[in-house]
């Protein structure tokens, strides 16, 4: 067997390997996308049931509801008034 035969024939097998390789790479890449429209959809979903509690809680208490997010933005103001002003002084 000559060199020029033997390196066609190395080639060819690299060739094969390559094409393996991307069929591969092609098939996990479907299933990630397919398992990554899975979770969007499952999030979507999620997110409108959790919405849609909210809303309903606050047609239900509509002060407290009120009341539970001014306490919780005063809080977050207080927090980062504080980091805020440590880093100022430092």
């Amino acid at each position: 067997m000559n060199a020029g035969t033997q390196m066609k024939e190395n080639l060819a097998d690299i060739a094969e390997k390559a094409r393996d390789i991307s069929a591969r790479v092609k098939e996990r890449l479907d299933e990630t996308y397919q398992d990554l429209g899975k979770t969007v959809r499952r999030a979507k979903t999620a997110a409108e049931e959790r919405i849609e509690d909210v809303r309903s809680t606050v047609r239900k208490k509509p002060l407290t509801s009120v009341a539970s997010v001014a306490a919780g933005g005063f809080a977050v103001g207080l927090v980062v008034g504080l980091l805020l002003g440590r880093r100022a002084r430092d």
